[in-house]
């Protein structure tokens, strides 16, 4: 299971290392693509851009370096839950807009299969953040033992 679990980080701090770096790239099209969101209120999609874009490259980052794996995977766990909760809500009631997540790769609407991707990356961060707690847990507690 560590190899698995490896693998899922990699994978995950690739999509938000393309992901944050997408949005550096094309920071206006992201800044355009907050302000069809129904959660942002109007005028405020550049003060959201920015923080969004950051939190993506740093949660990348903290899931390569192995000291912040844990807290980035909890991180990256509510910031997915965060934009799914968004993508769901401008499906529901907004209808319109590109969801903004990978300019280069697509400038589509956000649908159901943006949500249901969304959904498998956190519970794919969730099982891992799980087992790597499991795993400090019990070397803990084997250290606390041992003295």
């Amino acid at each position: 299971m560590k190899y698995a679990n490896t693998g899922i980080v990699l994978f995950l701090a690739a999509i938000f290392l393309f992901s944050g770096i997408d949005k550096l790239l094309h920071y206006d099209g992201f800044v355009n693509a907050l302000r069809d969101y129904v959660l942002i209120p109007r005028g405020t999609a550049k003060h959201f851009a920015l923080p969004v874009t950051v939190l993506e490259i740093l949660i990348g980052i903290g899931l390569l370096v192995k000291s912040w794996r844990r807290s980035a995977l909890l991180i990256s766990a509510f910031a997915l839950a965060m934009f799914t909760t968004a993508i769901i809500l401008n499906y529901q009631f907004g209808h319109r807009g590109v969801c903004g997540c990978w300019f280069t790769i697509t400038l589509a609407k956000g649908t159901g299969m943006h949500i249901v991707q969304n959904l498998l990356l956190l519970i794919l961060a969730i099982i891992v953040w799980w087992e790597i707690k499991g795993e400090e847990t019990v070397q803990c507690l084997t250290e606390t033992s041992e003295t």
